[in-house]
């Protein structure tokens, strides 16, 4: 199956999307469906005036601080939930129980049991529920699960995983620091490598172990792990991400971002925390991110929605991205494959619902499939407190 909006041309388009949540992850989301004939945001949920008044202002469309209200509109088939993770159970069951299919931002809960009451809210009320957005939709993840899964490299045998970044050091929500709260890495980031391994693996994981870092006394939460995840079948998994502002990943890929997501920044990182939290200016630093801020940036991401540097294993072969694509080290060479950048991390989810409304496509990340990975966040945060192997026990297959 693809994800590409070129050829979206159907007579039920336009596909109507409210968003509740006018934040950084809107900003993407906006940026890469500009163009697209076939997705029309038509409704806006958020308590910032600003973002309502830009919201307003670009698309044309209803705006309301009330989520119900914005789940009750009849001109929104879609609900896209891009807000901090506690809300996500709340206003994930409140579109299902206005017959809503909707989108949830990983991830998808901080806990299994949130997870499971909105499975059984959009399963009760038979819509759709997806998560979004992660890497794993990016075009490079799955031209490399397309490889593996036609078994022309043997058997999986290994997956490696490393993410290496300043986001411990960009300013950060309140929220985001709360470790209670789901605040940290783990959760805030880890939905992107765990999606990575899972969807290369197969998704089906059988258990779990982990350490994770808290290295700096003012930002109190995790801000770095190491985990190592054992698939059902043998396979096994390694995820890296250390955001402490020191290394950066990019080096290796070889792309430049440009913007507050620059790569290879990481030097002035800390210092340009330091002046913020001198000024008490971290939380406004934050907002002109936000969707609606005068002065926000152009948030931009790489091509092809790499996530660090991923490395995969077969019997008779690796796999590794580049730039532009990959590159498979075989038993009889070397080959380089062109990957076109026909979808993102930020839009994969919205295309994928479109496809499955209107071509009869297949659920890549669907709500249980949310429900696994939650279970290895938190098993990689159990695992690290507790210092053992965690069991899993809800993981299900992957579909690409």
């Amino acid at each position: 199956m693809t994800l590409s909006p070129d050829d979206a041309a159907d007579p039920r388009a336009p596909m109507r999307v409210g968003v509740i949540g006018l934040g950084v992850a809107f900003n993407f989301i906006a940026a890469r469906t500009a163009d697209w004939p076939h997705v029309r945001f038509t409704a806006a949920c958020d308590l910032r005036p600003e973002a309502l008044d830009a919201f307003a202002a670009e698309y044309g469309g209803f705006v309301t601080t009330d989520v119900a209200e914005l789940c009750a509109r009849p001109d929104v088939d879609v609900v896209c939930v891009v807000t901090p993770n506690a809300f996500h159970r709340d206003q994930v069951i409140t579109a299902a129980e206005h017959g809503k299919h909707v989108i949830v931002d990983k991830p998808m809960a901080t806990t299994v049991e949130d997870c499971r009451a909105m499975n059984e809210a959009a399963e009760q009320a038979g819509v759709i529920l997806m998560c979004g957005h992660t890497h794993s939709y990016g075009p490079a993840v799955r031209a490399m699960r397309r490889i593996v899964a036609s078994g022309e490299l043997g058997r999986l045998r290994m997956i490696n995983t490393w993410h290496f970044n300043d986001w411990m050091y960009r300013p950060r929500a309140a929220w985001e620091l709360a470790r209670d709260g789901g605040g940290s890495l783990v959760f805030n980031q880890g939905a992107h490598q765990v999606d990575i391994v899972r969807v290369l693996g197969g998704g089906l994981v059988r258990s779990v172990r982990a350490t994770t870092g808290i290295w700096d006394a003012e930002r109190p939460t995790e801000g770095a792990y190491s985990a190592y995840l054992d698939f059902s079948d043998g396979a096994v998994a390694t995820l890296i991400y250390n955001s402490y502002a020191h290394f950066d990943t990019a080096e290796l890929t070889g792309w430049r971002g440009e913007g507050p997501r620059e790569a290879a920044v990481n030097e002035g990182a800390r210092a340009r925390l330091a002046a913020l939290a001198l000024d008490n200016d971290e939380s406004t630093a934050k907002n002109t991110w936000r969707y609606g801020s005068a002065s926000r940036p152009a948030l931009w991401e790489n091509r092809l929605s790499l996530f660090g540097l991923t490395v995969v294993s077969c019997e008779r072969g690796d796999i590794r991205q580049t730039a532009d694509g990959l590159i498979v080290h075989g038993d009889h060479g070397r080959r380089e494959i062109a990957v076109p950048a026909d979808t993102d991390a930020s839009s994969g989810a919205i295309q994928n619902m479109y496809d499955v409304l209107y071509r009869g496509a297949p659920v890549l990340r669907g709500g249980r499939w949310g429900q696994a990975t939650t279970e290895v966040l938190t098993a990689i945060v159990s695992s690290a407190a507790e210092r053992r192997e965690v069991p899993l026990r809800h993981q299900i297959a992957g579909t690409e």
